[in-house]
């Protein structure tokens, strides 16, 4: 045996010895003629898969002298295609924003990637250019406002064709307290409202302007009179509050009548208005406490026999250039009426008349479409201006039976099915009840006085109650209104994580998908004194089903780049609303330690700011999936975000992961997916038919967005709106 080993042992030594000069003999060095291939490490794909972009967003309403202008971004056309556009509810901004106080903003600001066509709106009534287009070019994105409606509106007034007849005939104004048949512009017998009264004094016969619109010189004058910082103010307040061919707020459609606090005089101060109709409006008053009860119950006085201003946006695109009104223009912007008090007018009494309204007294205001509009006959036709309205085979102006009150209960407008069909959907919003038909609200100074605001809705084919406005005089005498002094903007989003990492996962992207939701509420500034700023800013994650076994956490990073005064945290499931106190780590705020088990919760966390931020000191915000493990955490990011120092860094570089965290690059692999990804612009609703549904488990993405590779192939190139 000793000898058998010692041979094999021999034997191998030779054959080691021969391999080597064999290997010297024919190659001439010491390699392995069939050496191992060394593995060859897959090249990391870079894209970060990221769908915003950052722009330099310049924005310019400085020739409208509107003072800070708020106004919103769209990517896509935001307004219906009618003949009269208003917005799209659909159809939600992927930016908002004040300018400062000289109608400017120009900032680096972050959109959806999608963006590339964009829509610049402005709600505000005093800005003539209300939707400007312009392209995303080489990150910059640029838009000027050219005119000032409000200087449009009073040179157009300069063309009123007065003639000097003056009246206080109701003839012609038959629309006033009866129904008209809409077919042929004759007077029913049907009698809503009594007949309007008229000692205020006379009109041109022409026109309607008023012959008692109050003067420099009369005695009530100085102290009626808004002066030209008060009067920006109230803009300021008007063109952040009433969005044109958008929807007034609920909160300030009040259904109560201004009520005065104390004994006094009153005048109203014509603002503007933004219609094609030529309106009457009249004014009425009742004791607190003995509120109308039905339309005839009104003892109306005329106010304005014709409210139009002469420069409806509609009127100027739909007709061109020149005076579309027949001469028909009585007001312009501060025409101001002082109001009169008669105590007995019920009875038809105009003695005793007085300026001073006792205390408790309530005004109320009412508001005929189109009243105004038969005033100018051609034939044996009726109508005011070029535009005639939609009905087919006729010549008259539209016949609109509807009254806009101040007073809940006492607005009117028919419902008529055929008239509906004919003209387009007149009344689509119908008004059965006779809801009140203004809105109510003030612009607060800093001494905390208000300036009272009514606006007026005309008709009943939208909401954006900017019809007719006006403020009222004095200050601070009128019960509290609500003050329109805060603004929201938002940004949105979905988060999608594979929780498999450092593994590729199925690339189905369900394995934790995140509703996001960052809030900033703004205070309406002063025009006259402060630039806009966000007082409160909130962060809202909800978790949504995933098919996982796997427990995983939420958290989020949110990095303040100013201090706030407080923080407030709560969660939110259907409606059980509870205070909460996130787990903190530094910046770090752990929502859950398992998704799974808190499916459909939305977390929030409030920051408020005593003395406000700007829009560049937004906080910057990254929620995250994890997992503790041994004092540690293990992490999933979108690609090349940074982890927490609390990372275990021991699983960068294994299995499918190629981050290299020298160089600062995490979460990313080879190949056309990533890990996790963050979705600009949308909300998990779309979601809810794709990737969240039970049967498209483990089903790649691509399979449900057939965009989403030629996106991924192309680095964010093309289709960067795969997913919408």
């Amino acid at each position: 045996m000793r000898t058998m080993k010692s041979f094999s042992l021999l034997f191998m030594t030779t054959m080691m010895i021969w391999g080597c000069s064999k290997t010297d003999l024919y190659q001439g060095n010491n390699q392995d003629p069939d050496p191992e291939p060394t593995p060859v490490k897959p090249e990391a794909n870079l894209f970060d898969f990221s769908t915003t972009q950052s722009i330099n967003l310049g924005v310019d309403y400085s020739a409208c002298k509107a003072g800070a202008v708020w106004f919103s971004i769209y990517a896509e056309y935001p307004l219906s295609d009618d003949t009269d556009p208003v917005l799209k509810n659909d159809i939600q901004p992927v930016f908002e924003a004040f300018t400062n106080t000289s109608g400017i903003f120009n900032e680096i600001v972050t959109l959806p990637a999608y963006a590339e066509h964009l829509y610049v709106y402005t709600g505000n009534f005093f800005v003539k250019d209300q939707l400007l287009e312009c392209d995303v070019l080489s990150g910059s994105a640029k838009v000027t406002a050219q005119s000032s409606a409000a200087a449009t509106r009073g040179a157009f007034a300069r063309t009123r064709g007065e003639d000097g007849t003056q009246t206080r005939s109701l003839e012609t104004l038959y629309q006033l307290s009866y129904i008209v048949d809409w077919r042929t512009g004759d007077k029913t017998d049907t009698r809503i409202y009594k007949d309007w009264h008229t000692p205020l004094g006379t009109w041109d016969a022409n026109t309607g302007r008023p012959s008692y619109l109050m003067a420099s010189s009369d005695e009530s004058y100085s102290k009626m009179a808004f002066t030209e910082a008060e009067m920006k103010s109230i803009k300021q307040t008007i063109g952040n509050t009433l969005v044109n061919k958008g929807h007034c707020p609920m909160k300030y459609r009040q259904a109560y009548d201004l009520a005065l606090t104390e004994t006094s005089e009153v005048a109203v101060t014509v603002v503007g208005g933004n219609t094609c109709w030529n309106s009457t409006m009249g004014y009425y008053y009742y004791p607190e406490g003995q509120t109308p009860t039905k339309p005839e119950d009104l003892n109306i006085i005329m106010l304005f026999p014709n409210t139009q201003d002469g420069m409806s946006d509609f009127i100027a695109k739909r007709s061109g250039s020149g005076d579309k009104y027949n001469g028909n223009v009585a007001l312009q912007p501060g025409d101001m009426v002082q109001l009169m008090y008669y105590p007995n007018i019920a009875n038809g009494d105009y003695s005793g008349a007085t300026k001073e309204f006792p205390k408790g007294t309530r005004i109320g205001f009412i508001l005929k479409s189109n009243g105004w509009g038969m005033q100018k006959p051609v034939g044996n036709k009726k109508y005011h201006n070029i535009y005639l309205g939609d009905l087919k085979g006729t010549k008259i102006s539209r016949q609109y039976n509807s009254w806009a009150s101040s007073t809940d209960g006492l607005s009117y407008s028919t419902d008529d099915a055929e008239q509906n069909t004919a003209d387009k959907g007149t009344y689509g919003i119908p008004n059965p009840t006779g809801q009140a038909r203004t809105a109510k609200f003030a612009y607060q100074n800093a001494e905390g006085k208000q300036y009272a605001i009514v606006s007026f809705e005309d008709a009943c084919n939208d909401d954006d109650f900017d019809d007719f406005i006006l403020a009222l005089k004095p200050v601070g005498v009128f019960e509290n209104l609500p003050n329109p002094e805060e603004k929201e903007t938002k940004t949105t989003g979905v988060y999608a994580f594979e929780d498999l990492w450092p593994a590729k996962g199925d690339y189905d992207m369900n394995d934790a998908v995140v509703d996001f939701e960052q809030v900033w509420n703004w205070k309406t500034p002063d025009v006259n004194t402060t630039e806009s700023k966000i007082y409160k800013e909130t962060v809202k994650l909800t978790t949504y089903q995933n098919y996982v076994t796997l427990k995983s956490g939420l958290a989020v990073t949110i990095d303040n780049k100013e201090a706030p005064t407080s923080v407030k945290m709560k969660t939110i499931k259907g409606a059980d609303v509870k205070e909460a106190s996130f787990e903190k780590d530094g910046n770090t705020y752990l929502l859950t330690n398992d998704i799974t088990g808190t499916l459909g919760t939305q977390f929030v966390i409030e920051f408020e700011y005593s003395g406000g931020i700007t829009n560049n000191q937004k906080s910057k915000v990254k929620p995250f999936i994890y997992r503790n493990e041994d004092g540690g955490r293990w992490e999933v990011h979108i690609p090349k975000e940074a982890p927490t120092n609390k990372m275990i860094t021991s699983y960068f570089g294994t299995l499918d992961d190629l981050s290299d965290p020298s160089k600062g690059i995490y979460y990313v692999r080879e190949g056309n997916y990533p890990f996790a990804f963050f979705l600009s612009g949308t909300t998990i609703e779309p979601f809810k038919k794709t990737i969240l549904v039970r049967d498209n488990e483990k089903k790649p993405i691509n399979e449900l967005y057939p965009k989403f590779l030629e996106w991924s192939t192309s680095g964010g190139k093309n289709n960067n709106d795969w997913y919408k």
